[in-house]
């Protein structure tokens, strides 16, 4: 195989990954949120998949319109109860 069909392959596939990522961090953040702009998930979700990589963009720029609160995290890990 020449060195030109390797790279071309191995550019599909690093495509292929962003373009899944891409995908599954929308669809999550999308079910994650309490609202989206025009209050309508499925089709966002549809849009997404639809138009893998221009879907996560266009939904990452116009859908959210809230943020995610992060969930309070103890700053120092709790030791647990002493055993009786």
């Amino acid at each position: 195989m020449a060195w030109t069909t390797v790279g071309l392959a191995l550019l599909v596939v690093l495509f292929g990954a962003l373009q899944y990522g891409l995908i599954v961090y929308a669809l999550r953040d999308l079910m994650r949120r309490p609202s989206v702009r025009g209050d309508n998930k499925p089709l966002w979700a549809l849009v997404i998949l639809i138009l893998p990589v221009a879907g996560a963009v266009i939904y990452a720029t116009i859908g959210p319109t809230s943020f995610i609160p992060r969930s309070e995290r103890p700053s120092q890990p709790q030791a647990p109860p002493p055993m009786p």
